[in-house]
């Protein structure tokens, strides 16, 4: 049995990119692509024609100094092949490169645990550990020109990534994907009756 615990999602709209929740920086994002789930609710993420970096970030979001927090997303590849978190936990803002056309990690830096793991039809779910040393927290999502490299580069104006399902919670893994609505939610822990 795959029993998961309690958790909440603290991004509060973890899939409206569209929303102004989600800040674009030398990015535009186009919605109704095919989700994992079959859906029709993928955003895709677009670099611009601009020499510039090429990223979305998050609200701040209020964690807990001394906890450790997980970051995730739902990556398919779209013509740009790596996609690097650069995520604030507390003071520290750290990064780690994902291969989202290979299902690879790349670069993390020095106090991360990363994981990538492969859905269906492309799409790999990757995330970040990380112990906050501070109160808040921001997730951001770069359009990388290579591994361990997320400054900024001549974008073509059309590629980019499927993105989907961001969560960021406090538990040194990812859980499975709690969908959000303009508010934080929590999923009960699972419990297993007359087994």
């Amino acid at each position: 049995l795959l029993t998961e615990p309690q958790s909440t999602n603290l991004i509060t709209n973890s899939n409206d990119f569209s929303n102004s929740y989600w800040t674009k920086a030398g990015s535009s994002v186009v919605g109704g692509f095919t989700s994992p789930d079959g859906s029709g609710n993928a955003f895709k993420l677009v670099e611009s024609v601009l020499n510039e970096s090429h990223f979305v970030y998050s609200s701040t979001i209020t964690v807990t100094n001394g906890a450790y927090s997980t970051v995730s997303v739902i990556l398919k590849y779209s013509g740009v092949q790596w996609i690097a978190f650069n995520t604030q936990f507390g003071a520290s803002n750290v990064r780690g490169w994902f291969d989202v056309k290979n299902g690879v990690l790349g670069t993390q830096e020095a106090g991360l645990t990363a994981d990538i793991e492969l859905l269906s039809d492309g799409w790999y779910r990757c995330s970040n550990t990380y112990l906050n040393d501070g109160t808040t927290s921001r997730s951001r999502f770069y359009l990388s020109p290579s591994d361990n490299d997320n400054n900024a580069y001549q974008g073509d104006g059309t590629s980019g990534a499927y993105i989907f399902g961001a969560q960021l919670e406090e538990l040194s893994y990812a859980t499975s994907y709690i969908p959000t609505y303009g508010a934080v939610r929590t999923r009960l822990q699972d419990s297993v009756n007359g087994a």
